[in-house]
C-alpha cells in the first residue's frame, strides 16, 4: 500500500514554514474525518458532483501537508466523479479511511514535535 506520508515532504515544509506548520497540521488532522464522511455519503447517494468537489478539497489539502498517499486516491476519486461518476470511489475511499489512520498518527507525532 502506498505511504500515507511523504516524510521527506513533511520534512520540507517544516523548514520552510517552521511553527506555522503546526496550525496546518492540525486544522488538517481535525477536518479530514469530516471530509471523509461526506465523501462517503457523496458516493452512497450516487452525487457525482459532491464526489468530485469534495475529493478535489480533499486532494489539495492532504497535497499541502505531504500526504501525498491520500491525494493521490481522492485525485483518482476526483477524476471519476468529474467524469459524471461514483463507479469504484467507495474502495478508493476505502484506501483513503485506512491511509488516514497511519497519516494522522504520524502527523500528531509531528505536531508533539
Amino acid at each position: 500500500m502506498e505511504q500515507a506520508i511523504d516524510a521527506d515532504t513533511l520534512q520540507e515544509l517544516r523548514s520552510l514554514m517552521g511553527d506555522a506548520l503546526n496550525e496546518v497540521l492540525l486544522t488538517y488532522v481535525e477536518v479530514m474525518p469530516t471530509q471523509i464522511e461526506e465523501l462517503g455519503r457523496a458516493i452512497s447517494l450516487n452525487d457525482a458532483d459532491s464526489v468530485f468537489n469534495i475529493a478535489h478539497k480533499m486532494k489539495s489539502s492532504s497535497g499541502s501537508v505531504g500526504a501525498t498517499g491520500i491525494a493521490n486516491k481522492a485525485e483518482e476519486i476526483e477524476l471519476i466523479g468529474r467524469a459524471g461518476g461514483t463507479e469504484g470511489t467507495a474502495v478508493l475511499l476505502e484506501h483513503i479511511r485506512d491511509m488516514f489512520v497511519e497519516a494522522d498518527q504520524v502527523l500528531r507525532e509531528e505536531l508533539r514535535g
